[in-house]
C-alpha cells in the first residue's frame, strides 16, 4: 500500500491506517483499535485518488465504503458521496471481477435505489456546474478517459489545470516574492525569456516550489493527458487532423532556427477543454515518477526544437527527465483539486 503521513486525533493518518479502520468498523463490525476522524480520512482518500487512478487499485472498495457511510453523516455532501460511492463500487467490479461480496453489493444496491429515487445525479451535476472559476485555469470534469498508447480506461477525480504553461512573467513574480533562484536562461537567452513566453530552464523541484507558493500542484501524467485528449481520447489536442505549422510550435524548417512562441499564437490547437500549448512549445514536467528510471519524472508534450513527429506531439506520447534537469525546452503548468 502507498503511505502518506499526516496527523489526525493522535493517529498517523495513512492509507494503511484508514483501511484498517474501515475494515474493522464497517466490514467486520468490530471496534477499531484507534479513533479516526472519518471526514479527514475521506479527504485523504480524495487527495490520494487525485494522483492514483481508481481503476489501478483493487482495494478502492475502502474508499467506496467510507463514502457510503459518510453520506449519512454529512447532509451537505450526501448526494456527491453516494454518486461517487456507486462509481467506486462499479470500478471495483471491473478491476477485480468480484460482484458477490456482500460488503460491497449490499451498499451498492442501497446506493442505486437512493440515487434513482432522490435524483441525486442531477444534484451533483448542479453542484459541479456551480464550482468556482479560477482565473487562468479550466475545470476538467470527473469521469473515464482512454489513457496511454493502449487507451486504457482511466478514472480521475475532477481537477483544475492551467490553460497555458507558466510564463516567464508569472515565474518572475515568484522569484521576486520569495528570492528564489531565477533560471539561468534569463541572462544567457533573452529571446526565450520574454514575459509572455513559457518559462524554461526549471527543474522538477523548481516547478514544485512554484506550485507550493501558488497553492497548486504539478499534474500527474494521467491528468495532463486527460486535459490534452478529452474524454474520447483525441490523437492530438485539437482532434485527428495532422499537425500543421498553424497548430503546433515545432521545428518545421530545418534550414531555419527553431523559435519559441506564445501558446496564444495557436488558438486552434486547444484541447476539448480549451487548454492551450499542450503539444509543441515546451516539454512539461509531470508529478509522476518513471518506474524504471530512478530519480526521473515523466514529461509530456514535445517542444519547439522537435519535429512534428508522433513521438512528440501525439497526446499519449511521453519522455522522461531527471528531476534536476534544467534545459531551455522544459517548462510546466499547474493543477488544483476541486473542493465541492
Amino acid at each position: 500500500m502507498v503511505k502518506t503521513e499526516g496527523k489526525v486525533t493522535g493517529v498517523d493518518l495513512s492509507r494503511e491506517k484508514i483501511c484498517q479502520y474501515v475494515w474493522a468498523t464497517y466490514v467486520d463490525a468490530t471496534k477499531a483499535p484507534f479513533e479516526l476522524d472519518e471526514g479527514e480520512a475521506l479527504r485523504f482518500f480524495e487527495k490520494f485518488y487525485a494522483k492514483h487512478p481508481l481503476n489501478e487499485d483493487k482495494e478502492c472498495f475502502f474508499f467506496g465504503i467510507l463514502l457510503y457511510e459518510q453520506a449519512f453523516q454529512d447532509d451537505v455532501n450526501r448526494a456527491r458521496f453516494l454518486v461517487k460511492a456507486r462509481e467506486v463500487f462499479h470500478i471495483y467490479h471491473k478491476v477485480t471481477g468480484d460482484n458477490e461480496w456482500d460488503a460491497v453489493e449490499d451498499r451498492l444496491a442501497d446506493v442505486e435505489e437512493m440515487i434513482q429515487e432522490e435524483g441525486l445525479e442531477e444534484q451533483v451535476k448542479a453542484a459541479v456546474a456551480s464550482a468556482p472559476e479560477i482565473p487562468g485555469m479550466v475545470l476538467i470534469q470527473a469521469g473515464p478517459f482512454p489513457f496511454g498508447p493502449e487507451g486504457e480506461e482511466t478514472v480521475l477525480e475532477p481537477f483544475y489545470i492551467d490553460i497555458e504553461p507558466v510564463t516567464n512573467a508569472q515565474y518572475r513574480e515568484f522569484v521576486a516574492e520569495t528570492n528564489y533562484r531565477p533560471p539561468t536562461g534569463w541572462e544567457s537567452r533573452p529571446e526565450i525569456s520574454l514575459p509572455h513566453l513559457p518559462v524554461t530552464g526549471v527543474s522538477w523541484m523548481d516547478a514544485l516550489q512554484y506550485c507550493k507558493w501558488k497553492g497548486t500542484a504539478l499534474p500527474t501524467i494521467q491528468q495532463w493527458e486527460k486535459a490534452a485528449r478529452g474524454p474520447t481520447g483525441n490523437t492530438y489536442p485539437w482532434g485527428e487532423d495532422e499537425p500543421t505549422p498553424e497548430l503546433v510550435n515545432c521545428h518545421w524548417n530545418r534550414h531555419r532556427d527553431a523559435e519559441l512562441k506564445a501558446v496564444s499564437d495557436y488558438p486552434s490547437a486547444a484541447s476539448p477543454y480549451g487548454v492551450l500549448g499542450l503539444v509543441g512549445g515546451v516539454w512539461e514536467w509531470t508529478n509522476t515518477p518513471h518506474p524504471e528510471h530512478e530519480g526521473s519524472q515523466y514529461i509530456k508534450g514535445g517542444s519547439y526544437v522537435d519535429p512534428a513527429d508522433p513521438r512528440f506531439v501525439v497526446t499519449s506520447s511521453f519522455l522522461w527527465a531527471g528531476k534536476k534537469t534544467k534545459v531551455d525546452i522544459l517548462g510546466f503548468r499547474c493543477t488544483k483539486a476541486l473542493v465541492l
